[in-house]
């Protein structure tokens, strides 16, 4: 399914990019700020894991919104520069490095919330995650050693 054209939805995103920000900064998280066209093009470019999570998915869920507002503010800490193309092109290990912080960030969220359901939820969903990269990776070094 295509993601919603960004001008349909722009209002939206920076809406839900100023209620986030907020939080955070309840939370005494340091934010640097991206632009609702940034955070568009990062969460709508193409990924190497296939994540079936949408754009809408992200901006209903106050998790979601939390996780994908602190990965964008970790990458641009990183000096990685957000567009439709970060996720392929930026170096792995800053991709990752800004996933698990962001990880960190929501699951002690939802801890503090108490909220188990989420925590074992998003825990499969990692796993998951971190299952498929290590078969890609295995599969790209056996392609590698067989040419």
């Amino acid at each position: 399914m295509n993601p919603p054209a960004f001008e349909e939805i722009k209002e939206t995103i920076e809406a839900r990019l100023q209620q986030t920000i907020e939080l955070l900064g309840e939370l005494e998280f340091q934010v640097n700020t991206c632009t609702a066209r940034e955070f568009y093009d990062y969460l709508t470019g193409e990924t190497f894991s296939g994540d079936k999570i949408t754009l809408r998915d992200i901006l209903g869920n106050e998790y979601l919104i939390l996780h994908e507002v602190v990965e964008v503010s970790e990458l641009k800490r990183l000096g990685v520069e957000l567009n439709t193309s970060t996720l392929m092109e930026a170096p792995k290990e800053k991709i990752y490095e800004a996933h698990l912080n962001a990880m960190r960030f929501e699951l002690e969220y939802a801890l503090l919330l108490e909220d188990y359901y989420w925590l074992k939820h998003r825990l499969g969903h990692h796993k998951d995650i971190v299952e498929d990269d290590m078969d890609s990776r295995e599969t790209e070094a056996h392609r590698k050693n067989h040419l």
